[in-house]
């Protein structure tokens, strides 16, 4: 299909529903002028971002269950610029969940730290910025493609240095831009060359061209690695890491717990889909890279954590060391032949490395969110993100602590919790497919990370709390909104259902799979 007709637009309703509502929310800051609700208005476009975040959630929910039979194959909607299928839908819907999630627990803090001209700016910008990402998890076309992550790039650029009067978010800010500034370029001229070899810029039709003449691979391979140089940055795979830490530690909080979790997922949705789809051809060929990008990723990422004090900074290079782990699944699937895959039964897709990819994402994306919105509490509470203010979290709010200590559980990946889910199946898939040494590198690495993961749970169980000098003192409670209790309640409860009972996030993350891999086949 060459042409987008009026019937079309309902394969990105969700997304014109953000747009929407995001300009909504900017006539509403355009036309308030009371000073009292001037004050009060943060709460008000937050509440606005919600809604309009649950409907668009609504929508992509509505999309994937109107495919039909889950053992059905190949696209459902597809059209020349954009490919709505169960894939699609699923990421979709864990992008707008992470992103729901954020701005019902960061309302508040945004109210307190923002600018109080600037509250309904924000909130738009956070529209437009899940728009984007559920653009480009459906792009099927290149040029599709690098607008949408424009888009989104420029205002995750706006909102990581929001706080203008915050020094560390202007840093993280500028700091983000430079380097993502230079991803983007190298990454566009890589869509270029595979536009000159292929004379398209549909995925699909790239597909057939690779396929067809094996002979360009001298252009298409290295137009790969300037792709996976844009990709890398957004999925904060080493070495392209370099802005997440600093970058997570400066913006404001409820924005690093998008940045390392919805962002993250829409990296690698588009990462699979081009290497499963458009250079499906010359996929296998990209193993080694793809597998010494794991190994590298969840190897500095986790070294680095070991030093930090501060526990948001510690969070960040926990999030590149997640991203290695994420990465291996995506090796076991692009390594598989066509052969292999032609065998797979698509009524029990087992561990192919692209469903345990998903249900990392999606175990991930509560658990992170999680911690960072515990991370906020403690610093709205103390003013600090180090170590020292965990310390008698115990005795000073049961609930938080417990909370937290179920997180960085789930990050270790302890059993009964969702990351040992993900973990089990993306590490299960490289063994299957003979990944003995990845598999390995990933046992390590989890046992590294256990040593970081564990200092916060003994400063908050069994350390009492300190002064600024280092005296003991009585512990002080610790009060909480009910916006961020919602949230955190949700993602404890959402991060044990699949650690309990995964079977019903295994069934959605095959059914996301079967759509990618019936294509590739």
């Amino acid at each position: 299909m060459s042409e987008i007709g009026i019937g079309s637009l309902g394969s990105i309703l969700p997304e014109i529903i953000l747009i929407v509502g995001g300009l909504l929310i900017l006539l509403l800051d355009m036309i308030q002028n009371s000073t009292t609700y001037q004050r009060e208005s943060g709460r008000g476009f937050m509440a606005v971002a919600v809604l309009f975040l649950v409907v668009s959630l609504v929508g992509a929910l509505l999309q994937m269950l109107s495919f039909g039979s889950p053992t059905s194959q190949g696209p459902h909607v597809a059209a020349y610029l954009v490919d709505i299928d169960p894939f699609t839908s699923f990421m979709k819907m864990t992008i707008y969940i992470g992103m729901t999630l954020v701005a019902i627990a960061g309302g508040s803090y945004m109210n307190r730290y923002s600018p109080r001209m600037g509250r309904g700016e924000f909130w738009s910008l956070f529209l437009f910025t899940s728009m984007a990402m559920g653009m480009v998890v459906s792009a099927n076309n290149l040029i599709l493609l690098f607008l949408s992550f424009e888009f989104l790039s420029i205002s995750s650029y706006i909102l990581a240095g929001y706080l203008r009067n915050n020094v560390r978010s202007s840093e993280a800010g500028l700091k983000y831009f430079l380097y993502g500034s230079v991803a983007s370029s190298v990454m566009l001229y890589g869509m270029s060359l595979l536009y000159g070899v292929s004379g398209s810029l549909n995925l699909t039709e790239i597909a057939q061209a690779m396929a067809a003449n094996t002979d360009f691979s001298i252009v298409a391979l290295p137009a790969v690695l300037m792709l996976m140089v844009g990709l890398g940055f957004k999925m904060t795979l080493a070495p392209f890491f370099q802005w997440a830490p600093d970058t997570y530690d400066g913006a404001p909080t409820p924005v690093t717990a998008y940045l390392s979790t919805a962002s993250k997922a829409a990296g690698f949705a588009v990462t699979a889909r081009l290497l499963l789809i458009g250079l499906g051809a010359f996929s296998v060929e990209w193993v080694p890279v793809l597998s010494g990008l794991a190994i590298l990723t969840m190897t500095v990422g986790n070294l680095m954590a070991l030093r930090q004090n501060s526990v948001k900074r510690m969070l960040a290079y926990s999030s590149v060391a997640q991203a290695g782990y994420m990465l291996m699944g995506l090796v076991s699937v692009v390594s598989a032949s066509q052969a292999e895959l032609s065998q797979i039964d698509l009524a029990s897709l087992g561990m192919n490395g692209l469903n345990g990819l998903l249900i990392y994402l999606f175990a991930y994306l509560f658990t992170n969110i999680g911690a960072f919105m515990v991370v906020m509490a403690i610093e709205e509470d103390s003013g600090s993100h180090d170590i020292s203010a965990y310390r008698g979290l115990m005795q000073r709010s049961p609930g938080l602590a417990l909370a937290m200590l179920i997180f960085l559980l789930s990050l270790t990946g302890i059993p009964l919790t969702g990351g040992f889910m993900g973990k089990f199946y993306v590490f299960g898939a490289a063994v299957q497919h003979q990944y003995f040494f990845l598999a390995a590198a990933g046992f390590i690495n989890a046992g590294i990370a256990a040593g970081y993961y564990l200092r916060v749970v003994a400063a908050m169980l069994y350390e009492p709390a300190v002064d600024a000098n280092g005296a003991e003192i009585a512990p002080k409670p610790l009060n909480m909104g009910m916006a961020l209790q919602l949230t955190l309640a949700i993602c404890v409860l959402v991060t044990l259902w699949i650690g309990i009972y995964p079977p019903n996030f295994i069934d959605l993350a095959n059914d996301a799979s079967r759509h990618l891999l019936a294509l590739r086949f």
